[in-house]
Order: C-alpha cells, then sequence, then structure tokens
C-alpha cells in the first residue's frame, strides 16, 4: 500500500510538471506586422513558449525570425533570449509564402519567466522589417474581459462592444498599465464609428493627459490610424 501510494504522489508531481500556464490570444498593445497574432503564451516550469502566426499579403511573399529574437520585460530591464524556434527557418534563410493569405503557423522558445511578470515584448533584433510585438498581457482576468468586448467589436455589436470596455477602465484603471493604452485606442474607434466624434476627442485627450507607460506610442498611433491630429 505504501508503495503505491508512493508511486502516486510521484506521478502527481511528475504531472504538475507537466502542466503549464496557457494565455489563450493574449491582448498586446503594438506590432510592427500588422498580420502577425500571438495565438498563445505557454509559461512552463523551464521555459516559455511563445506561439505566432502571421498571414501573407504579398505576391512572393517571404518570412524569417532572427536568431537574435529576445523577450524583455516591459516595466522592466530583465532580457530572455529566444533558445530555440519551430515550424520558421532562421534568417537568412526564409520561408516562401505559396499564396497570398497564407497563414504560417511558429513557435519560439525562450527561458522561463517569473510569474510577477506581467507585460513583456517579443523583438527581434534585425536590419530590416524586424518583428516587434509590445506589451503582451500576462494576466488571464483581464485578457478574458479584453477578449470579450473584442468579439462583440468584430461581430459589430459596438454598444455592447463599447459598455465592456468601459466598465474595464472604470473598474481597473490605474493610469500606468500600458494596456489601458490599448483601451483608450479601442474606445476611440469605437466611438466614431458610432458617430460620437465629441467623445473620440475626449478621450484622446484623456490618453494625451494619461501617464501611462508607452504614452507617446499609443498617441502616434491614434494618428496614424486618423482618429486624430
Amino acid at each position: 500500500m505504501k508503495t503505491i501510494l508512493t508511486l502516486f504522489l510521484i506521478m502527481a508531481g511528475f504531472q504538475v510538471q507537466l502542466m503549464a500556464q496557457i494565455f489563450d490570444k493574449p491582448s498586446f498593445s503594438l506590432t510592427s506586422h500588422p498580420t502577425l497574432e500571438i495565438s498563445s503564451v505557454e509559461k512552463w516550469e523551464d521555459q516559455t513558449v511563445i506561439n505566432v502566426s502571421v498571414k501573407n499579403q504579398r505576391i512572393s511573399g517571404s518570412f524569417c525570425i532572427d536568431g537574435e529574437t529576445f523577450l524583455l520585460n516591459s516595466l522592466g530591464t530583465e532580457e530572455w533570449k529566444m533558445t530555440s524556434m519551430d515550424g520558421i527557418p532562421a534568417c537568412p534563410d526564409e520561408y516562401r509564402f505559396k499564396s497570398i493569405g497564407e497563414v504560417l503557423e511558429f513557435s519560439l522558445v525562450f527561458p522561463a519567466i517569473p510569474d510577477e511578470v506581467k507585460y513583456i515584448d517579443l523583438l527581434e533584433k534585425c536590419e530590416d522589417a524586424c518583428v516587434s510585438v509590445k506589451y503582451i498581457l500576462l494576466d488571464e482576468e483581464m485578457n478574458d474581459l479584453i477578449t470579450e468586448g473584442f468579439i462583440l467589436y468584430e461581430i459589430g455589436r459596438l454598444s455592447a462592444s463599447l459598455q465592456v470596455f468601459e466598465d474595464i477602465m472604470e473598474a481597473e484603471y490605474d493610469n500606468y498599465s500600458p494596456i489601458f493604452g490599448t483601451l483608450y485606442l479601442y474606445l476611440m474607434s469605437i466611438h466614431y464609428e458610432l458617430g460620437h466624434s465629441k467623445e473620440g476627442k475626449r478621450i484622446f485627450n484623456e490618453l494625451k493627459e494619461s501617464s501611462i507607460i508607452g504614452r507617446d506610442d499609443f498617441i502616434e498611433a491614434a494618428r496614424d490610424s486618423g482618429m486624430a491630429r
């Protein structure tokens, strides 16, 4: 009986080690490649796996990832260099797309990230068209709320989506965390689509007066999209 119990405990411990905390389609704020998506972030005990997809929009398009790609703590200075990749060649070798609209899925592996790190940047060190995804949110509850609002936005339920994002801002807003820069952009976009131009301008002014990390990047994104001057 003791032997069976010991074996059970060993197997239970082994299973815990094999379990990962998975963030499906985590929110992120700014990206260098509009068709690049973070499918999931897997936080294992000994490594972090970033699952990515990118959609081709060009005839004879190609894509690769530089071996010097790394993760950065968005709110700190820690860096984690990529240890391996799967499903995509390392530059200068390239994956050549077969058609416009083809989606390439691949995985990037990094060392384990501490649990206290809630925002990470995916950055590629290269000379041209470098991948940059900033403020990837590692907070399951907040990601679920933002996903709910974004799904409503995508299916055209703009007022319902607006309410979700406004509720998040009201309940959680700290005038600091970068994810709220993304929410400002969502709110502005929805208000303009609903014809509420004054509200859109008010929200942009709030963004300019905020202390959000990366504020200037969000202001530039709003201007580049035509939502502000």
